[in-house]
């Protein structure tokens, strides 16, 4: 394929990571590791076979590159799968390759959705400009809570002082390491009724819920064990994503799946909601109890924010008054787009509620540095 320059789309390959992480890094991406690349683009359970992403490559190398992460997907009993593009990026004056890497991506017949719901305002102007559907009325919010204001004023002066000193201060601050959270001790203390699960492929409980969730009448990305094992398995993670269950005994209501990460070189540290579900959709009191836990651990792990990025209306319904101690963020372009198969029950919204699991917003953070004892 040509135009503005003779270039071509391929499907991404191992060979071309080093490529890929020089342009990850000139936007402040996370790089990765050639172990974290083949877990995100070779061992992803859902992947089904489809491309794990393209790059725009010409005679110089890679010129741009859009991730694939696709994941299964059930409502009613019937399987289907899901596509979020994740690190769209292009290198400096060639963001025109960008509309062939998304015309790659949107052209995939297999998936019931395909979707961006963690654009940044570059890319939303160009999923625009592709006239993809906005989600709803909250395609544009995401929740924090601060859990560490010592935390947050020293993140404020971090980005002051990155900006006067020339973007230098935050890379030289990028890999300060931090105690590793006590995960454990703090969720026993301070958690309440949930339960984590370190092991899903052991936990039967685990298996009867994901079974529960595809015969429903929501659409549902899969979290079986297998799926979520992965998921936990991320080795760029230095402290591995914490899934919980609610209530600690009995049949799982609901489950959260909680990510360290630290969301640029300038920032401190933050907890990520990456995942909160219920049975059913009206339960709040489970809801509820998992985004307090989220809370316990990010306070007492060391994180400034437990953050939701993703917010949609049930989520909203489902936390309630904690919604009202949330610090509301609605940037000015949105962040959620999709488009739905021709084949996909109309209207979408009915019965597709995106949360940040649907997206990259777990395997594409940046990883918390910790102290290795």
């Amino acid at each position: 394929m040509t135009g503005g320059g003779r270039y071509t789309i391929r499907p991404v390959a191992l060979e071309d990571l080093p490529q890929i992480n020089v342009l990850l890094s000139q936007v402040w991406f996370p790089r990765r590791s050639a172990d974290g690349f083949d877990w995100l683009m070779a061992r992803n359970p859902g992947q089904s076979g489809l491309p794990p992403g393209w790059v725009a490559s010409d005679e110089t190398g890679v010129q741009a590159f859009l991730g694939n992460f696709v994941q299964r997907a059930w409502r009613l009993g019937e399987a289907h799968l899901i596509a979020a593009g994740h690190s769209f990026i292009a290198r400096p004056g060639r963001g025109g390759l960008a509309f062939g890497l998304i015309r790659r991506f949107l052209r995939q017949p297999e998936p019931l959705i395909l979707s961006g719901l963690n654009s940044n305002p570059v890319s939303a102007e160009l999923y625009q400009a592709m006239r993809l559907a906005t989600y709803a009325d909250t395609g544009s919010l995401r929740f924090s809570w601060v859990t560490n204001a010592g935390a947050v004023l020293a993140g404020a002066a971090s980005w002051r002082l990155h900006a006067v000193t020339g973007h230098r201060h935050a890379r030289r601050l990028a890999d300060i390491r931090r105690p590793a959270p006590d995960v454990e001790r703090i969720l026993k203390a301070y958690g309440g009724d949930v339960r984590r699960i370190i092991d899903p492929n052991g936990d039967t409980r685990l298996a009867a819920f994901d079974l529960s969730l595809r015969r429903g009448a929501r659409l549902f990305t899969e979290r079986s064990p297998e799926a979520l094992a992965w998921r936990l398995a991320d080795p760029e993670s230095d402290t591995p994503p914490v899934l919980v269950a609610y209530p600690a005994e009995g049949a799982i209501r609901g489950l959260a799946l909680l990510q360290f990460n630290k969301p640029s070189e300038a920032e401190p540290p933050y907890l990520d909601v990456t995942d909160l579900v219920t049975l059913d959709p009206q339960d709040s009191d489970a809801a509820q109890a998992l985004l307090r836990a989220g809370m316990a651990l990010a306070k007492r792990g060391g994180a400034a924010r437990l953050r939701l990025q993703m917010v949609s209306r049930d989520t909203l319904r489902l936390i309630g008054p904690l919604a009202a101690a949330a610090r509301r963020s609605v940037s000015a372009a949105p962040h959620a787009f999709y488009k739905a198969n021709p084949s996909a029950p109309l209207p979408v919204e009915a019965y597709w509620q995106p949360l940040p699991y649907d997206s990259d917003n777990g395997p594409s953070l940046r990883a918390m540095p910790v102290r290795r004892t």
